[in-house]
């Protein structure tokens, strides 16, 4: 063979082997590398389960089923809680859709939750089997639990004669790695230590490229089973800057927003600096308030700075409130809520977030509130002052705005007649455990003569659904045609004391000209309004003495008006007969089902159902039949969208109980 040719073949297989590296990977124990090796993601329960499962554990007046897939590995499962409020999960390990009794997890009870452990299989096509260890956490009283995993993976990453460690984990908890929701950790610096926190600068999302000295790899290919990754060299990009403790914070330049003066944070070497990232909207920054305004009164002559980055994006709602509450440190406001560049510079994916600088400059303190922030300022200031300070550094900006969890449901195209003002419907739902406030949805972008009001909702709780009426209008002599527009919503929610101001915008078509369809309209003929009153009255009179077999025809009658009420739009008069019929448990016991059964015409009705109904639910700890009628509530809820569930104690509540007319019996 040609001795030049065989140079060549070494040659482009140095060359192979420098751009691509294969990593082999094998399961590790999360507690080995760190917290943020054990994802934890909530997994709602239901009613009932959409494929035919027998349940052949205890008997147990409450019980919720889930579907749990890893890779095409699918697992039913089953939270049950009896009647002392202990609870317990089966799970078909199995997978021969029966779930035996004596496939209770092990685990036990916590300060207000359950922890079951478990070992499960996964499988994934064209790959072997693998042995996935699952957490599986119940809030006690929720409709939900988290499943806590990850399955993390360990390699090896051998570059320029240096081991850098890699671990793999499946983020979103579904027995596949290397999709969208998983992430990786690289040990760059070779220390022995990992930061993969979210914000951390050794964490990296599966589409994401990392920099060893003078190279950027990637993951070109990920094994599904998690058993190996591929790695392929890339285009430089400038490594994360690291924001833990001891390290030097990143330098940036701003305009303050009170009198326009351009600041660099490394103005301030000398001081003790305080990074602030807050905003109007985020309570827990606004109940630290007081206390930061204190401790700036207190240490401001000593050297003591502070430095607000908002994250709002209402500048005139922002000035206003930094002259009602007297802030006179420097702000920094660019009115881009979670693309703001200090935040993106400082990964911050949560607020309230802080940084306490020294003298020098280095981060000693993160997050620090109350008490203990007084304390180590009073002990940073008490440190000696440097003689000069360092030459700023300017590092990259990145962006790492938090998940959105309000998903939009809209029509894909609404008719406008000229002239005319047209409704329509847009449904939200919450997709997640936490509580969404301060609900916006507002048109922009409208062809001009166009008009349109914004409608709010004042919250939506978790796993909720409603919807909102939209009032447009085009004005007179607007061709016909079809324009483009934008819905934009607007909401923010917390987790513990972390807030999150979010924008999401949804494309929709405006066809002028083309007859509108209107939301349904309620109407209430005056027989319907009897009908709905005796059957009230009845029921409240005879349910009250106890009448079993006479109670439960009279409580179908009024259910059966109530029904119709729903189902003609009356929300209010619904609402009113839920309440009374909620006096008595008497004859619901006797026909009590295990899983709530829906007739064909009600699950009809629900369909029909055009506007928004709340249905409150009032029970108490010793009303046997009350998690029945709960979770009736719930399969009606899941149902229809437009009906939203209330759950309310009634001896916690007594006030409200008494003013529906709910009484113990």
């Amino acid at each position: 063979m040609n001795r030049s040719f065989v140079i060549f073949l070494l040659a482009l297989g140095v060359a192979f082997s420098a751009a691509a590296q294969e990593i082999r990977l094998a399961p590790v124990d999360p507690e080995a590398v760190g917290d943020w090796a054990k994802p934890a993601l909530p997994f709602r329960l239901h009613p009932t389960l959409d494929r035919d499962v027998e349940y052949q554990g205890p008997a147990l007046p409450m019980r919720l089923w889930g579907d749990l897939s890893l890779g095409s590995a699918r697992y039913a499962l089953v939270l049950g809680v009896s009647e002392t409020g202990a609870a317990g999960l089966w799970l078909d390990q199995n997978r021969d859709d029966v779930i035996a009794g004596e496939e209770l997890l092990s685990g036990g009870r916590g300060d207000g939750c359950y922890l079951w452990q478990v070992e499960l299989v996964a499988e994934i096509d064209g790959e072997n089997a693998y042995t996935y260890p699952l957490g599986l956490l119940w809030p006690e009283g929720r409709g939900y639990i988290y499943l806590i995993g990850g399955a993390p993976r360990i390699g090896t990453i051998n570059s320029d004669g240096q081991g850098h460690t890699l671990v793999l984990v499946d983020g979103d908890i579904n027995g596949v790695f290397g999709t969208e929701g998983d992430f990786y950790a690289v040990d760059v610096d070779a220390d022995g230590t990992i930061y993969g926190d979210a914000d951390g600068h050794e964490h990296f999302a599966i589409d994401e490229a990392f920099t060893l000295g003078e190279r950027s790899f990637q993951l070109a290919q990920v094994s599904p089973a998690g058993s190996w990754v591929r790695l392929e060299q890339t285009e430089y990009v400038p490594p994360k800057l690291p924001l833990t403790p001891g390290h030097p914070a990143p330098d940036f330049s701003f305009t303050t927003l009170r009198d326009g003066r351009r600041l660099s944070l490394s103005d301030f070497h000398g001081k003790v600096v305080f990074l602030d990232f807050w905003a109007t909207w985020c309570e827990p920054c606004m109940a630290e308030l007081p206390n930061v305004k204190e401790i700036y009164k207190k240490y401001h002559d000593r050297g003591f700075e502070i430095i607000g980055i908002s994250l709002d994006t209402s500048e005139s709602e922002l000035r206003s409130e930094l002259q009602k509450q007297g802030i006179s440190w420097p702000q920094y406001y660019d009115g881009k809520g979670w693309d703001n560049q200090i935040a993106a510079l400082y990964r911050v994916l949560a607020i309230p977030a802080t940084f306490l600088l020294d003298r020098e400059g280095i981060i000693r303190y993160r997050d620090l509130r109350g008490q203990e922030l007084a304390d180590k300022v009073a002990e940073l200031l008490a440190e000696p002052a440097p003689e000069e300070a360092p030459p700023p550094v300017e590092p990259p900006l990145v962006t790492a705005p938090p998940e959105s969890i309000l998903e939009l449901s809209l029509p894909s195209e609404v008719g406008l007649m000229p002239g005319e003002e047209t409704e329509f419907f847009v449904q939200v739902k919450n997709t997640s455990p936490y509580l969404a406030e301060e609900i916006t949805l507002q048109l922009v972008e409208l062809p001009e003569g166009v008009t349109a009001e914004p409608g709010e909702l004042a919250n939506l709780p978790a796993f909720g659904q409603r919807s909102v009426i939209l009032a447009i209008r085009a004005p007179e002599g607007m061709p016909q045609g079809t324009y483009p527009a934008k819905l934009v919503l607007t909401y923010h929610y917390c987790i513990g004391e972390s807030c999150f101001q979010m924008r999401d915008e949804a494309e929709l078509m405006l066809a002028v000209g083309k007859e509108p369809t209107s939301p349904r309209r309620p109407w209430s003929p005056w027989w319907l309004l009897v009908l709905l009153g005796v059957g009230v009255a009845l029921a409240w009179l005879v349910l009250g003495k106890g009448a079993s077999a006479l109670g439960i025809v009279l409580m179908l009658v009024a259910g059966a008006a109530v029904g119709v009420g729903v189902y003609l739009g009356q929300a209010r008069q619904a609402q009113l007969i839920g309440a009374v019929l909620c006096t008595s448990c008497v004859g619901i016991e006797e026909v009590r089902p295990e899983v709530p059964q829906v007739s064909a015409a009600t699950r009809e009705a629900l369909a029909q159902l055009s506007r928004p109904v709340k249905l409150v639910v009032f029970h108490t700890p010793w009303c046997h039949s009350c998690p029945f009628a709960i979770a009736m509530a719930q399969e009606f809820a899941r149902l229809s969208p437009n009906i939203d569930v209330e759950l309310v104690d009634a001896e916690k509540n007594l006030d409200r109980a008494e003013a529906a007319g709910v009484y113990r019996s």
